[in-house]
């Protein structure tokens, strides 16, 4: 059995980043926190793990509960506000 731990990509105040290997990243964030406040050139899977946000895509905002996946589309705008601590993965295609 191989096993190893998993690559801090990002960590801040907010919280931390993991690479977890082909795409994919492990994101864990802090109650009351802003992420992705920006739109790109790749769309995006997000899988929520754990925890209630706030998700704006578009012009389109809800509240996003666990085990949850969202699409978003490349150059959307999209926001995302933690309302409890959470846990998501994350992919860019």
């Amino acid at each position: 059995m191989n096993s190893e731990m998993l690559r801090v990509e990002k960590e801040d105040e907010r919280g931390v980043m993991y690479d977890c290997g082909s795409g994919w990243s492990l994101i864990i964030r802090k109650k009351g926190t802003v992420s992705a406040d920006h739109e790109h050139e790749e769309s995006e899977i997000i899988i929520f793990l754990d925890g209630e946000v706030e998700l704006t895509v578009g012009k389109e905002t809800r509240l996003i509960k666990e085990l949850c996946e969202v699409h978003i589309p490349a150059n959307i705008y999209h926001k995302l506000v933690a309302h409890t601590d959470i846990k998501l993965l994350h992919y860019r295609v």
